[in-house]
């Protein structure tokens, strides 16, 4: 019985790892803030579930992805921000459609944004 469900989990996650949405390479987001429309430009690199890259924004520039997974089509990853407003931790969490990521980002007690990604080809 042991052996049973060791290889039931094995096999799901070989299968779950297979499914894995495809998100390497750049894509552009975009949603409305409370100042207006915000633009973001990510590129993504996954290694065995391990999401990495960069994510460049007019206000804070290029800034490094971390924390990152992507399990299937949901995508969590952080990005460590410093800009005007100082230092800042900002949470993502998306699901993978496709050419489209719909996001939503938080940064702490200040609330949290939607955005739409589509990959750049």
């Amino acid at each position: 019985m042991r052996l049973l469900v060791l290889g039931s989990i094995l096999m799901f996650a070989v299968l779950n790892t297979a499914v894995a949405a495809d998100i390497d390479g750049k894509w552009k987001a975009t949603g409305e803030g409370p100042m207006g429309t915000v633009e973001q430009n990510y590129t993504f690199k996954v290694d065995a579930g391990k999401v990495s890259g960069t994510m460049s924004d007019p206000m804070l520039g290029d800034q490094k992805i971390s924390d990152g997974t992507l399990k299937g089509d949901d995508l969590v990853f952080t990005v460590a921000a410093s800009g005007p407003m100082g230092d800042m931790k900002l949470e993502f969490k998306g699901k993978v459609s496709g050419d489209e990521i719909k996001l939503s980002m938080s940064f702490g007690d200040m609330g949290s944004m939607d955005l739409t990604a589509k990959r750049v080809k």
